[in-house]
This record gives structure tokens, C-alpha cells and sequence, in this order.
């Protein structure tokens, strides 16, 4: 994931609610996965198995976060268990047994979570977090994109 996607992904987490959270997470894993298939294509064993471990701590994470107190907390914990076995054995064997499926059942649960996190009211998870407001603005010798009022970033013109 290059550093703009990074940038990318922690503003749009310190404006999400929980839900949004969620699906932001699901993107992530997907994105990770693809990079290993990428590096995986490109014979890099090294990049394969680092982007999987990306993967597999974003898959662990929601495994942390699940409320047991619902019940779909259970099945969700199922399909995390499912998607965790096959990246350790893709890890293990450096394969890419699976890969494809997993990103393909990630991104229904992301669509499932994305059509949820329109009806969730709750606010910003981020209790401190500044909002973001984002633009252009030209300088004399200049453009500089400003977000949340300060000066982010300059590109001479």
C-alpha cells in the first residue's frame, strides 16, 4: 500500500462512525490481498508474504472487535476464521490457494456494511478528531492543497 493510500485510508478513519470503520477495513484487507497477488505474480516471496500479514492483522482486528452480545457476531466470526486458516496456509506454502475467494467474500461483506453504515446515526468513532475540510488554494509561485485549515501540501507551478 503506498503512503498516499495510507494517508488516504487515516482520514477517511478519523471522519467514520464505527460501521464505516468496518467497511473502510474491509477495503484495506482487500487491498492488501491484492497487493500480494500483484507481488505473488511478480515472484517477490517477500512483498507476497508481508502484504498477507497486513491482511491477516486487519482480518484479526475485526475478529477483536465483534460484540457477541449479536448474533451474526458468530457467522462473522466464522468467515473471519475461514479467511485467517487460508491466509496462514497461503503464508505457510506461499501459495495463493484462496486468495481470490477471500476478496471476493471481503467485498460482499463490505457492500453488506456499506448499505448498513447509511443508517448508522451514531457519529464519528473518533472522539478528538479534527474535521477535515479540504481544498486548493494558489499561491504566487504555487499550488497548495490545505486540509482541516492547515497546509498540507505545495507543488510549485
Amino acid at each position: 500500500m503506498t503512503k498516499e493510500e495510507i494517508k488516504n485510508y487515516s482520514m477517511r478513519i478519523s471522519q467514520s462512525n464505527k460501521t464505516q470503520i468496518v467497511v473502510i477495513s474491509y477495503e484495506i484487507i482487500i487491498n492488501y490481498i491484492n497487493s500480494a497477488l500483484e507481488d505473488y505474480d511478480k515472484g517477490d516471496d517477500r512483498g507476497f508474504v508481508r502484504n498477507l500479514q497486513k491482511a491477516q492483522q486487519f482480518v484479526n482486528d475485526l475478529t477483536s472487535a465483534l460484540d457477541y452480545s449479536c448474533k451474526i457476531s458468530y457467522d462473522l466470526l466464522s468467515l473471519y476464521s475461514f479467511a485467517n486458516r487460508c491466509i496462514i496456509h497461503c503464508i505457510a506454502g506461499k501459495k495463493k490457494d484462496n486468495l481470490e475467494f477471500i476478496c471476493d467474500m471481503m467485498n460482499r461483506l463490505r457492500e453488506s456494511f456499506d448499505k448498513i453504515s447509511s443508517k448508522d446515526t451514531s457519529g464519528s468513532a473518533m472522539q478528538n478528531a479534527d474535521t477535515v475540510y479540504a481544498g486548493l488554494t494558489y499561491g504566487r509561485e504555487s499550488l497548495d492543497e490545505i486540509s482541516a485549515g492547515n497546509k498540507t501540501e505545495g507543488w510549485t507551478v
